[in-house]
């Protein structure tokens, strides 16, 4: 094979590959997009051979994808999307390497995984700003409804923003107040739906209630209405309404909604287990970072009650308390 043609077995493959993992087609067509990144870069490298590529040339890429700039924001990506662009790549060559096509992988023990500070964590509203939120969108017209309904689901029930976007009217059971989520990984999952999050998906649904081929949510503007609504589009209509609500979206996207979800669960005393599989995550250690704002809250409540504690505030001043804030849980 010629080496345009050894490029495109790999791709074909590793299309194969996350298709058949039956990945929501959100998160295949990120992947497909990071993969492109990485050919454009090599293109551009005169790197013609899959052959040809080397650690250095890896390391060389991570590089450039921690300088790039995002056309949307202007600003440098943050880790999480750099981190997500580079599990393309790790994952191509993966493949090529366990077919043969290059005797090395040029990926191998390169940890250049880039670790999340405080910093890119999503914020969780606490349950009086998520009230708040919902509450602030107008339900008299069939668009704010479907919002409103969208947001209790997604809060109801710790979707992913993909798995919102990706739901069938059949997906749902009424009566037992169950949904099928289709999810990130291969396996499905059943999980519960508040009474809340019903009452409005059958506002929302109306008629269409029993067209179960259909998609819940449904584009209501631009080329696309009409069609199944795509999960970029739920973002921005998120932060439309935050802005039009005057609400506070530093470092809020609608995964904090899913995050609120887990967090007021772990708050009310929720297994961390049933959490686990509420959300779909394959590994606990995901679930557990969903804890770290529960300990930042309990560090600052015991700073501030504990009766020693206070006493001893009052007493020592203001060093103190600032030698207290650097020790606190993280």
């Amino acid at each position: 094979m010629t080496n345009e043609e050894t490029f495109a077995f790999c791709k074909t493959l590793f299309i194969e590959d996350i298709a058949s993992e039956r990945l929501v087609l959100h998160y295949q067509k990120e992947l497909k997009s990071s993969l492109e990144c990485f050919i454009k870069w090599l293109n551009s490298r005169r790197i013609k051979s899959i052959n040809d590529i080397t650690g250095r040339n890896i390391m060389s890429y991570h590089r450039y994808l921690c300088l790039l700039v995002s056309k949307k924001s202007g600003k440098p990506l943050n880790r999480n999307t750099i981190n997500s662009r580079f599990i393309a790549v790790k994952r191509f060559l993966s493949l090529a390497y366990q077919t043969s096509v290059i005797p090395v992988n040029p990926c191998h023990k390169l940890n250049l995984k880039l670790p999340v500070t405080k910093e890119f964590k999503r914020l969780p509203f606490t349950v009086k700003e998520l009230e708040e939120f919902l509450s602030s969108i107008d339900t008299q017209t069939s668009q704010g409804l479907r919002d409103r309904t969208l947001f209790e689901l997604i809060y109801s029930s710790g979707l992913r923003v993909s798995e919102a976007a990706g739901l069938h009217i059949g997906d749902i059971d009424f009566l037992q107040r169950e949904i099928l989520v289709h999810g990130k990984f291969s396996t499905d999952r059943v999980i519960p739906i508040l009474k809340t999050a019903i009452v409005f998906l059958e506002k929302h649904l109306g008629e269409r209630i029993t067209h179960k081929d259909e998609p819940v949510f449904i584009s209501s503007r631009g080329s696309r209405a009409g069609e199944q609504i795509r999960a970029s589009s739920i973002s921005e209509r998120f932060h439309i309404l935050l802005k039009e609500k005057n609400i506070q979206a530093d470092f809020r996207s609608t995964h904090s909604i899913r995050h609120s979800t887990a967090t007021h669960l772990l708050e009310n005393g929720a297994s961390i287990r049933h959490i686990q599989e509420l959300l779909g995550h394959k590994n606990i250690d995901t679930t557990e970072r969903y804890t770290h704002v529960q300990i930042d809250g309990l560090a600052k409540i015991y700073d501030k009650h504990h009766p020693r504690e206070h006493a001893l505030l009052d007493t020592v001043g203001r060093e103190y308390r600032k030698r207290l804030r650097s020790l606190e849980i993280k």
